[in-house]
């Protein structure tokens, strides 16, 4: 589904719908949580004037097909598989107790999303021995609630901005680099409340994001350990196993519950097989040496 209709809580939403009626029946009423909100789009402003300017940069950034809705053609990598890696919510605590060791944890954002992703996003960099200066990671943020005023948990539609965080590599391949990794996310998401609020040199996101691509190694997330998809039941059980299957052409890491429950978190890869050895040994050896 393309974001400029939906984004993941919106498709999310769709999806559990669908299988609360395969399971239950038509009769069965939709739980709050599952009915969509669409009386809140006149509450959604932009005084900024961002529409305008997002259409001028995604133009001029947009090659050939700049003027479609369609997706951008991507081609699937060949010699690459795909890995789905596991943090327990013991695995979780442990990187949160480590952190707040060595960072000031009264103000950090520790998160489970800035853990796992932050412990991640080190392994791949270490992995795929990235050489460039700086490296970006971009993941998306939910605004439903960050609004002012706040729109309804249930706003149907696309309600997510982009956000960066940024290292220097250097201290990515360092031996405490994830600890640098999940400080960077953290203090990115922490400038979402900071001055100049949710959007903050939002007129230059876009123009700055396709400037950079080429100069700094990016990283991208999809997905969302909150959308619980392993809790979504058409009647003959919960899934098995889900994956976010787009990763295998646009490289980013998927995210998701834990198919084991329990506040887990699945972490889905698409990488070149010596790659996927390297990540999968750094990934396990570091959390053995939490213990």
């Amino acid at each position: 589904m393309h974001h400029a209709v939906l984004d993941g809580k919106s498709s999310t939403m769709f999806f559990k719908s669908w299988a609360h009626i395969c399971k239950h029946g038509s009769a069965v009423s939709l739980p709050d949580l599952l009915k969509p909100c669409y009386s809140d789009r006149q509450a959604i402003k932009d005084p900024m004037g961002l529409a305008a300017i997002y259409s001028n940069d995604w133009l001029r950034f947009g090659g050939s097909n700049k003027r479609s809705l369609l997706f951008r053609e991507t081609k699937y990598s060949p010699g690459t598989i795909r890995g789905t890696f596991e943090f327990t919510q013991a695995n979780i605590q442990k990187l949160r107790g480590h952190v707040k060791t060595a960072v000031d944890s009264d103000s950090a954002h520790l998160s489970s999303f800035s853990l796992t992703c932050g412990y991640t996003w080190a392994c791949l960099v270490k992995a795929e021995e990235i050489k460039s200066d700086q490296v970006w990671i971009v993941f998306s943020v939910d605004c439903r609630s960050r609004l002012d005023p706040p729109v309804s948990a249930t706003y149907f539609g696309n309600c997510i901005i982009g956000h960066i965080a940024v290292a220097e590599t250097k201290g990515l391949l360092g031996e405490d680099g994830w600890i640098v990794a999940v400080n960077a996310i953290s203090e990115s998401i922490k400038a979402l409340d900071g001055s100049g609020g949710l959007f903050n040199g939002a007129e230059t996101w876009v123009s700055k994001m396709c400037s950079a691509k080429g100069t700094e190694r990016f990283f991208s997330v999809a997905g969302s350990s909150r959308f619980e998809i392993y809790d979504t039941n058409f009647g003959w059980g919960r899934p098995k196993k889900t994956d976010v299957v787009s990763i295998d052409m646009t490289g980013a890491i998927s995210l998701s519950d834990s198919r084991n429950g329990g506040g887990g978190v699945e972490v889905g890869l698409v990488l070149k097989e010596s790659n996927m050895e390297v990540f999968a040994s750094l990934f396990a050896i570091g959390l053995e040496d939490l213990n």
